[in-house]
């Protein structure tokens, strides 16, 4: 089968797209067709090498897969074959798919049969795809962890990426005033497309007194912000008196500075938020379903060109999710027409 192998830790040069043996499922797990996968910063991540989480070499990175069941192994039950799937990434006692286990970007891949869910419709599945890490995570961070209400205002900064711009197309639905931080205009105009109230364009970074000016000089309910270091000063001036600061990770860096004097003063509330539950992603299918969610996707590429896909995320070009799909499944126009919707084929 064709995969894009992770032989040794770096830059995406240091992956190689070649053909090897189709795996088989054991006991309890299934074996996906791949149909589309979403790329995230979690690949990146564990391409470069992550200090402390040992990746056995050679490594197979993608966790949001959509696919079709391909076979099944002994002691599986209840799944069928040739059904339309979407993987849930998190695997019980091990980690992540992509990240502890191989993943997604090859033709192929083996999942725990527990972590397929039944999709509704299979013509779609870049959009599938794109839910589990994104969208599940936006959900949880901004219902769940948040608490979002209705007439409440949420920050989001960081709004272009996968999750952002998932936690600006819930956070209208959930009835919330979004205020979308990003870092060029043009993003800015597609946020206002997505249902953005207001954006803020960010001046070497600094987004800060523009929240603040935008909210009456109170500040916002909620802020999310998976930034880290480099932006978690400004989002804590950001928060109201009372309110809530969500976080779900750290791209720029962990190493966080926190002015104590927000955090007393104003009786903040900062909430942490890890990944999401089966309900989420359950939720967001049916959405996606009922077309009342259209997941964003930036660009679609084929697996032969996956360097060019991780690129598009690691040098921040992509607006929303960037989609890897197996050529075989690329080249069929029958099948790709279902896989690009509002996304570009590339």
């Amino acid at each position: 089968m064709q995969a894009a192998l992770i032989h040794e830790h770096g830059g995406p040069e240091r992956i190689v797209v070649q053909h090897i043996a189709k795996p088989a499922p054991g006991p309890g797990e299934a074996l996906v067709k791949v149909g589309a996968c979403a790329i995230n910063h979690l690949d990146i991540f564990v391409r470069r090498g992550m200090p402390g989480l040992p990746v056995p070499l050679p490594h197979i990175g993608g966790g949001d897969i959509a696919g079709w069941v391909e076979a099944i192994g002994p002691k599986v039950s209840g799944v069928r074959v040739g059904a339309a799937v979407l993987v849930d990434p998190v695997i019980e006692g091990e980690g992540m798919l992509g990240e502890t286990r191989r993943g997604g970007l090859a033709e192929y891949v083996t999942v725990p049969a527990g972590n397929l869910l039944p999709l509704p419709d299979e013509g779609r599945m870049a959009d599938y795809a794109s839910l589990p890490v994104a969208y599940g995570t936006a959900r949880r961070m901004l219902l769940t962890r948040g608490g979002l209400v209705a007439g409440e205002t949420v920050v989001v900064v960081g709004a272009s990426g996968g999750v952002g711009v998932g936690c600006v197309q819930l956070g209208k639905m959930a009835g919330a005033r979004v205020i979308a931080c990003t870092s060029s205009a043009a993003k800015g105009e597609k946020l206002r497309e997505l249902g953005a109230d207001h954006v803020v364009v960010a001046k070497d970074g600094q987004f800060g007194k523009q929240v603040w000016e935008l909210t009456g000089k109170v500040g916002a309910d909620v802020v999310v912000d998976y930034s880290g270091k480099d932006t978690w000063p400004q989002s804590l001036r950001a928060v109201r008196k009372g309110g809530r600061l969500v976080c779900c990770g750290a791209t720029s860096g962990y190493d966080a500075v926190i002015d104590l004097r927000y955090l007393w003063v104003r009786e903040i509330d900062v909430r942490g938020s890890d990944g999401w539950s089966r309900g989420d992603l359950i939720e967001l299918c049916r959405l996606v379903q009922t077309r009342r969610l259209r997941p964003v996707i930036h660009r679609v590429f084929p697996l032969s060109r996956v360097r060019e896909a991780i690129e598009e995320l690691e040098e921040r070009r992509a607006f929303g999710k960037v989609i890897v799909v197996p050529d075989a499944v690329y080249s069929e126009s029958r099948e790709l027409s279902g896989f690009v919707q509002g996304g570009k084929q590339q």
